[in-house]
C-alpha cells in the first residue's frame, strides 16, 4: 500500500507546473489579439469620425458659398469664405486638415490621431486616420 501511494504521489509531482509553459504563451496572445480587435475597432472609429467631419466641414463650405451667390446674386464664389467656413468646423472637431476651393467644388481632407489602448504596449502609441469628402455648389 505504501508502494502505491509513493508511486501515485510521484506521478502528481511530476505533473506539477505543466499548465504554467501554455499559460506562458496564451495570456499574451490573447492580450494581442485583444489588442488589435480593441485598437482597430478604434481605428475604424476614428476614420468614421473623420469622414464625418470631412463631409460636415464640406457641406459647411458648400452653404456659406450658396448663402453669399443667394444674398448678392453674383456668381462670384468667395473661396476664402468656404476655406475659413470648413476649417474652422475641421477645428472645432480637434483635427487639422486641408480645404480646396476650385470653382464650385469644395474638396476638405481630414487627418487626426487615435490613442492607443492596448498595443501600446508594443510601441505603437497612436494611429492615423484620414478621410476626404468633396462638396458641389450647383450655380445653375
Amino acid at each position: 500500500m505504501n508502494a502505491l501511494r509513493r508511486y501515485i504521489l510521484r506521478v502528481r509531482d511530476d505533473e506539477r507546473g505543466a499548465i504554467t509553459p501554455m499559460m506562458l504563451m496564451f495570456v499574451p496572445m490573447l492580450m494581442i489579439i485583444v489588442g488589435l480587435v480593441v485598437d482597430g475597432a478604434g481605428k475604424i472609429q476614428a476614420n468614421d469620425e473623420a469622414q464625418m467631419i470631412a463631409s460636415g466641414a464640406s457641406r459647411a463650405a458648400a452653404n456659406a458659398l450658396a448663402s453669399q451667390v443667394i444674398a448678392d446674386g453674383s456668381l462670384l464664389l468667395d473661396t476664402r469664405a468656404a476655406r475659413n467656413t470648413a476649417m474652422d468646423y475641421v477645428q472645432a472637431a480637434g483635427m487639422t486638415g486641408t480645404v480646396d476651393v476650385v470653382g464650385g467644388r469644395i474638396v476638405v481632407n481630414v487627418q487626426t490621431e487615435y490613442a492607443t489602448k492596448f498595443i501600446s504596449v508594443l510601441g505603437i502609441n497612436s494611429l492615423s486616420a484620414e478621410a476626404t469628402a468633396t462638396a458641389e455648389l450647383i450655380t445653375q
